[in-house]
């Protein structure tokens, strides 16, 4: 894919505005609703001239302004004017006054009328490389099944490729490299090329899925699902103990709490499951993020409850973050609900702005009626502003229909 440059698009503030124009004249270029609003917020009327690129609309009156072209930035009294952008094909004029010399923020910004198109363009205009996994059945097409891909965002075109398959789940960095977890060769480390450095199996039976490692402790923690035990393992890929949630598989023959993913801050071990009592199986999902003491492996108890299938949990600018996936939920903040989203969600990761929130294809959704008016049952990538609450929604084809994690890759 061929990667565009990316445009500054000058959003800014009406304090700002008035801080640059201080000396210096202003120009609209726009004329309607957007102009006229735009001059009554101008803490000081110091509007010089109206401009348009419509030459229809050249020779009028408008405030009391005659409308003219673009040319007249090309004179003096133009050169030396503070420029406002009054439309919404800012973009557009962006560019058109780059090519005559003007300097965004410093020569020219759009409209503070139009900040609330601001996160819809950066979210349309985003250039990011991500990973995701899945753990859909295994398939040798490159374009769908389990394993983990690439994919790349450019604006309003993004590609995908899987660059191993397998049925993965687990997905962190590791130095320049990357560990991840599959059902058939266990855990492994591969680099930025994907080649796969090592790997080692795992015992029978663990249907590994999350996974985190601890610099402090020098050891990966890796979440067994079917164990209903979390794997201690070394930097050698060497298991040297588990955690066991409780005995109630040892009895029952089968797993009861269903583990899922794992996050490791200092002696702590925060683990995601569907039940804390291991009644998910009668449909008692009391789930919960369960914190251990690792040093001696005791329960400290459960530091977030009441989930629905929860995955991800991970600490994001400080802040425990859990993914309540069968309500399409992201929490944080003492477990407040910061977005809601109409899927399974599942795969979680930040860059400093968006948040990233993977979707899967709902297969339990007949337990969320009654509680979502909008289940969608498609799979992709949903990239989420906190603060605006405006999203994006990149889709992937129906047949990758799994993903549990998102790595975000320079």
């Amino acid at each position: 894919m061929h990667k565009q440059a990316k445009r500054v698009i000058p959003f800014t503030t009406l304090q700002d505005i008035n801080k640059q124009c201080k000396d210096r004249s202003i120009v609209l270029f726009g004329v309607g609703d957007l102009a006229e609003k735009t001059a009554r917020i101008l803490t000081e009327s110091k509007i010089h001239a109206l401009l348009d690129n419509a030459s229809n609309l050249w020779g009028q009156t408008d405030m009391g302004l005659e409308i003219r072209g673009p040319e007249y930035l090309k004179s003096d009294e133009g050169k030396n004017s503070f420029i406002i952008i009054c439309t919404t094909s800012f973009a557009e004029v962006s560019k058109q006054l780059n090519q005559l010399g003007f300097i965004a923020k410093q020569d020219y910004c759009v409209s503070p009328i139009l900040n609330d198109l601001r996160i819809i363009d950066e979210l349309e205009t985003i250039q990011k490389k991500m990973l995701f996994t899945s753990g859909s059945p295994r398939e040798d097409e490159e374009s769908y099944g389990g394993g983990i891909y690439e994919l790349e965002v450019n604006g309003d075109k993004w590609i995908h490729k899987k660059v191993f398959s397998g049925n993965c789940y687990g997905l962190i960095r590791y130095g320049k490299n990357f560990i991840s977890v599959d059902t058939e060769i266990g855990i492994f480390e591969f680099d930025s090329n994907y080649n796969i450095v090592r790997s080692e199996f795992l015992p029978d039976g663990t249907r590994a899925h999350g996974i985190d490692y601890s610099k402090k402790h020098e050891k990966f923690f890796v979440v067994g699902s079917h164990r209903d035990a979390i794997l201690i393992i070394d930097n050698n890929f060497k298991v040297i103990d588990e955690i066991k949630i409780s005995n109630k598989k040892e009895r029952s023959g089968k797993p009861q709490h269903h583990c899922n993913d794992c996050l490791v801050v200092e002696d702590s071990l925060f683990v995601s499951m569907f039940s804390l009592t291991g009644n998910w199986r009668k449909d008692i999902y009391d789930g919960v993020v369960l914190e251990y003491d690792i040093e001696t492996k005791k329960i400290m108890g459960p530091v977030i409850d009441g989930l629905w299938m929860p995955h991800n949990v991970k600490l994001i600018e400080g802040s425990i973050h859990i993914l309540n996936s069968l309500q399409g939920q992201l929490k944080t903040n003492n477990s407040q609900v910061i977005g809601e989203f109409p899927a399974f969600t599942r795969g979680l990761d930040h860059d400093g702005i968006f948040y990233y929130i993977g979707q899967s294809r709902n297969r339990n959704y007949s337990k969320n009626i009654g509680i979502s008016n909008n289940i969608s049952i498609d799979a992709g990538i949903i990239v989420f502003d906190p603060q605006t609450k405006a999203s994006r929604f990149l889709q992937l084809p129906p047949k990758i229909s799994e993903l549990h994690s998102i790595l975000l890759i320079k």
